[in-house]
């Protein structure tokens, strides 16, 4: 969910997260839920009856966050070294990085004046 939230090889995923209260809402709702879930669950999701130990948490986090490091990784491989998937035109993948390119733009131009930046 968190290397989701930014597209076309941003590498930064965290930048921002705290300006969308929505996101921040739902990764809450669902963090959590599985943790509930898993502590105080045992019967209904058949999981054990104790939940998970310290340790066990800790090896479930830090499995979890491998996901991003292969992520980050994954961003420096080049687009060309995958097979292309379907049968895009050329000259709509064009229009659709100028487009791409316009809103950064526009939202670069938008974050610099809500800092009043704007002309400095």
């Amino acid at each position: 969910m968190l290397a989701a939230r930014k597209i076309n090889d941003e590498k930064n995923i965290f930048g921002g997260i705290f300006t969308n209260p929505m996101f921040i809402s739902v990764w809450l709702v669902i963090a959590v839920g599985q943790f509930f879930i898993i502590q105080f669950g045992a019967r209904v999701m058949k999981v054990h009856i104790a939940g998970l130990t310290g340790q066990q948490w800790v090896i479930c986090l830090v499995l979890g966050v491998t996901v991003l490091i292969v992520n980050l990784i994954l961003k420096f491989v080049p687009d060309g070294f995958w097979p292309a998937l379907g049968d895009e035109n050329p000259d709509e993948i064009r229009e659709s990085n100028l487009e791409y390119d316009a809103i950064r733009a526009n939202g670069e131009k938008n974050k610099s004046k809500k800092l009043g930046t704007a002309g400095n």
